[in-house]
């Protein structure tokens, strides 16, 4: 009698399955985190790009100041990086303060991003006037 002796040799169906596991929870992991890293570049995309709106606005009252116009309320939209904000400038009238010194004005100014995916913005400032 004639022994046969095999020489197909490969993977068994536990060893495909156990690395097809590994695999795809590996997979998971990676795809996860570059998902979440893309939320966060373009949440602090959206956080730079209103203070360099705000930052604008406080210089155009800063300007305005120089030249002895007092701030007015005003509301304008910019798009910057594909995303549109929308940029208030109010002036809080505080009636006591503002009869004891008319010289300082407390302003607020909001950067309001069009998209449900990021948060508003405000920042208030006081200017004081010649």
């Amino acid at each position: 009698m004639k022994k046969h002796f095999s020489s197909i040799s490969g993977f068994t169906i536990v060893e495909l399955i156990t690395a097809i596991f590994v695999f795809s929870i590996v997979s998971y992991s990676l795809f996860n985190g570059l998902s979440v890293g893309d939320s966060i570049k373009g949440r602090a995309n959206a956080t730079r790009a209103a203070s360099v709106l705000a930052s604008n606005e406080a210089e155009r009252i800063r300007s305005e100041a120089l030249q002895g116009i007092e701030p007015q309320d005003i509301t304008y939209m910019e798009t910057i990086s594909g995303v549109t904000f929308t940029v208030s400038r109010k002036r809080i009238y505080n009636w006591d303060a503002d009869a004891k010194n008319k010289n300082f004005a407390e302003i607020e100014i909001s950067v309001e991003p069009q998209s449900r995916f990021f948060s508003s913005y405000k920042f208030k400032l006081v200017q004081g006037f010649y």
